[in-house]
């Protein structure tokens, strides 16, 4: 019976009731609801009133061989953010080795402050990560992919959503295989049910929380472990689409597997 409802219902009527019943959240704790709303509720408020000073950001990157990505999706875009002054660069290397220098190759196209470490170590997102946030610098931080292109207000959105004890995890925008970088229903599809590798908080509360879990050492997971662990020490978690798209590329993952052909 409930297996036939759920082919009844509209795709995009499922998200609401999978939201409110079946969330992992809910598992963990009984006023993680409560959080969930609250978060919707600062979101809708931030909406409407904004704030007039913002603080620098530092978007921090872990990565290894994603050097094309990085300079010619996420640095592109980072380029045509509003407020330069208030954004600096945290990259922690496994030593590329697709481009050169890509310290030298991020300068050429980056006048802002970097922050640039390396080290010839086997690719480990959660270690990579902490290490990229270890060594920044401000406040604010920004965890983000180097397969990402972000939205000119970013600098704006992570001053609103992000607190004490608040997390900001937006929802970006799943870009299909060679489909145009343009957020349309037949280029791709928005992550709501994911999108939890990408987010802001502060410096501080990272460092409380412990950051990524450094056991997890091979693909994936290690997201979706520090997502449960916010939630299990009752931070509040604020998530709505930001206009960001994650560009194509191969994935482990068999859930995307139908997007290399779509």
């Amino acid at each position: 019976m409930l297996a036939a409802l759920k082919n009844i219902i509209p795709k995009s009527y499922k998200y609401p009731f999978y939201f409110v019943f079946k969330a992992p959240q809910r598992s963990f704790s009984s006023n993680s609801l409560y959080r969930d709303l609250k978060g919707i509720g600062i979101y809708l408020w931030y909406s409407i009133f904004s704030i007039k000073k913002l603080e620098k950001i530092t978007i921090c990157t872990g990565i290894y061989n994603r050097s094309d990505n990085y300079l010619n999706h996420l640095l592109q875009s980072i380029n045509e953010l509003k407020h330069q002054h208030l954004i600096e660069l945290s990259v922690f290397d496994c030593n590329s080795n697709d481009v050169e220098d890509l310290k030298t190759e991020i300068q050429k196209h980056w006048k802002g402050k970097l922050i640039f470490n390396s080290e010839p170590i086997k690719f480990s997102r959660s270690y990579t990560f902490n290490k990229a946030v270890s060594k920044s610098e401000t406040n604010l931080i920004f965890i983000c992919d180097a397969d990402l292109s972000l939205p000119k207000n970013i600098v704006e959105s992570v001053n609103l959503f992000t607190a004490k004890t608040r997390v900001w995890y937006p929802i970006f925008f799943f870009l299909y295989h060679k489909k145009p970088a343009v957020i349309a229903k037949q280029n791709g599809e928005w992550e709501q049910y994911g999108s939890k590798g990408m987010l802001s908080c502060l410096k501080q509360d990272w460092e409380v929380i412990g950051g990524l879990n450094e056991t997890y050492t091979t693909w994936g997971n290690e997201d979706t472990e520090l997502w449960e662990r916010f939630h299990k020490n009752g931070f509040t978690i604020v998530r709505n689409r930001a206009n960001i798209l994650h560009h194509w590329h191969s994935s482990h993952n068999p859930k995307y597997e139908f997007m290399n052909e779509a």
